[in-house]
């Protein structure tokens, strides 16, 4: 068996809790993610963005990226590992596997955003409880607003910011707003006890909250 090595973390310290985040998408969480660890990382807290160089995006490549990094480092007890995937356009057969997976290891957190990513991103910009039935069903379905055009999270995100493309947006100013956004999916999350929101919510708050070092 080939030997693990030890990662290094934060300023040489073994003791900073490592936090891996290998994401479905290849810029829009890890521009988001970067951006926390620059600005809201825990002092005890080493977060590591994975990158991947190829175009698969599916839950099962995502968490076969997290295997290939448990397989090369050595991962302490108080280590986390997360899989960030979004349940938009897969089946629930997938993301029960990957859920699976992720319950036989203490280590592997499960994060899915329902329908989307930009869910996560919109909820610091507003609360979407005030929506209408309309326009949440609306934020539920997430279609393509014009046959070649943005779906309705990135139209939303337009209209709030004045700019949004999935790899161009300015986090930072998002980030000033991560406790409101905290607060407001906790508030949709209202089967925390499910693998995955049902419905609308996200559960990149649980995330979040780990980085900041307030709770998980």
């Amino acid at each position: 068996m080939r030997q693990r090595k030890d990662f290094k973390r934060l300023e040489g310290t073994r003791s900073a809790r490592l936090i891996v985040i290998a994401a479905e998408g290849r810029s829009t969480e890890n521009i988001y993610f970067e951006a926390m660890k620059a600005s809201r990382c825990a002092s005890d807290v080493h977060v590591e963005v994975l990158y991947r160089d190829s175009d698969n995006s599916s839950p099962d490549s995502v968490m076969t990226q997290i295997q290939e990094f448990i397989e090369e480092y050595n991962i302490e007890d108080d280590d986390q590992l997360w899989i960030v995937v979004d349940k938009d356009k897969w089946k629930s057969k997938m993301l029960k596997l990957i859920a699976q997976n992720c319950a036989k290891n203490n280590n592997l957190n499960f994060c899915v955003s329902n329908p989307c990513f930009e869910l996560w991103l919109l909820l610091h910009l507003e609360d979407v409880k005030s929506y209408s039935p309309e326009q949440m069903e609306m934020l539920a379905e997430n279609k393509k607003t014009s046959k070649h055009g943005d779906t309705w999270l990135k139209k939303r995100m337009k209209e709030l910011t004045g700019h949004y493309h999935e790899s161009d947006y300015d986090a930072m100013a998002l980030i000033e707003n991560v406790t409101i956004a905290i607060e407001r999916a906790k508030t949709l999350d209202k089967s925390p006890a499910d693998r995955w929101p049902q419905t609308v919510g996200t559960r990149v708050y649980l995330l979040a909250q780990s980085i900041m070092g307030t709770k998980y």
